[in-house]
């Protein structure tokens, strides 16, 4: 008799891990339903959010973002007309006002021009006669390349219009 209890209690003790291990099974089922419809939901929400604070598309017609030169890296400088215009529509600039955003401009042209003047002869200065034969080409694709326009696009000074690049000094004869 003492057989049978023992073979009793072994076999519910079977079923009763049969059952925990099941319960623990379907938990677990839950548990990743509930996370797959709780990131599901994250995913919905943080979309629809992303849709209602994004700005409205311009109307039709009307250029999204500010109008690009031809600059370094296709970021290009905006022309200052352009973006005069574009100031005084936005701020709604008075007349006096145009007239020192427009000297403004033209200050920041015309020392951008004399600092690039400035850094090309520098960095002539320590090339080889080679290499500022190399460089004086690489210079004249680049121009070629940006439509005879300065490196900052169609602005003023820097329009073409800079001077070229000094006449390299002859090598010393050896």
């Amino acid at each position: 008799m003492d057989r049978e209890m023992r073979g009793d209690d072994a076999a519910g003790s079977f079923k009763r891990n049969e059952v925990e291990r099941m319960k623990s099974v379907m938990q677990m089922k839950m548990f990743r339903t509930a996370a797959v419809l709780l990131c599901g939901a994250g995913l919905v929400v943080s979309a629809a959010v992303a849709q209602q604070d994004a700005a409205p598309p311009p109307p039709a017609g009307q250029q999204q973002g500010p109008p690009m030169g031809m600059g370094m890296g296709g970021r290009g400088a905006m022309d200052p007309q352009r973006h005069l215009e574009m100031m005084q529509k936005r701020l709604g600039l008075n007349d006096d006002q145009m007239t020192q955003v427009k000297a403004i401009f033209a200050d920041g042209q015309a020392k951008m021009a004399a600092l690039h003047q400035e850094q090309m002869t520098k960095m002539r200065a320590i090339l080889t006669p080679d290499q500022q034969t190399k460089f004086d080409a690489m210079q004249a694709r680049m121009k070629a390349h940006r439509g005879g326009m300065g490196p900052m696009g169609p602005m003023g000074g820097m329009g073409g219009n800079a001077p070229p690049p000094p006449a390299p000094a002859p090598a010393p004869q050896q």
